[in-house]
């Protein structure tokens, strides 16, 4: 048989004290976790020229709580199936999602979704920067480019980027983020650099 040696029995000791503290601490944790995430679901096809396409669906959103908790909603189940057809989805963070819904042309409307129930909406002329967590988006009453914060109900006008002829449909300028977070603004329908803004959600 074979006998401990003290330098062994103290190895060992110390071992199963750590596998103990462990299992216990697994054992201890809550049995959830903080996920979040968002699905584009269709439930109805339909069969054209060898294609299939949605004809009816919605988006789930999921989202569990601290204590354990999931709550599901289901966004957008009531649009018809072309809005649906024109409609994407895309995970811009672990916290948030971008959602684009086409309802013709001009025709469309952004949204952003975030976790604990957030919610921003925007009309078809949008953009944002991840790293600054910054939005632009046209506004047709006051016909110029607004900015503002993800989730955020305080926006900051672009006085430069008005223009009081603007047509009903499209803005004089269509402005993106480039690569370092400024703002670009363009004739729109042209690729012609107007002018370059610095981020306007870093300098307030």
């Amino acid at each position: 048989m074979y006998k401990f040696t003290p330098l062994y029995s103290l190895v060992f000791i110390i071992y199963s004290c750590i596998f103990s503290s462990i299992s216990w601490a697994e054992a201890a944790e809550p049995e959830f976790d903080a996920s979040f995430y968002m699905s584009k679901i269709c439930t109805a096809y339909m069969s054209k020229d060898g294609y299939e396409y949605c004809d009816d669906g919605y988006i789930l959103k999921s989202e569990t709580l601290n204590n354990g908790e999931v709550i599901e909603t289901m966004l957008m189940n009531g649009i018809g199936h072309y809005g649906w057809n024109h409609t994407s989805l895309k995970k811009i963070d672990k916290d948030t999602y971008h959602v684009y819904i086409g309802c013709g042309s001009p025709c469309g409307a952004n949204m952003l979704f975030g976790r604990g129930g957030k919610e921003q909406y925007f009309g078809r002329y949008f953009a944002f920067d991840l790293n600054s967590r910054c939005s632009v988006a046209y506004n047709h009453d006051k016909q110029l480019w607004m900015a503002s914060r993800f989730f955020s109900d305080r926006e900051i006008a672009l006085p430069s980027t008005y223009d009081p002829d603007a047509f009903a449909a499209y803005p004089k300028y269509n402005v993106e983020f480039d690569k370092k977070g400024s703002l670009i603004v363009k004739e729109y329908f042209s690729e012609e650099v107007v002018q370059t803004l610095p981020n306007p959600c870093n300098s307030r």
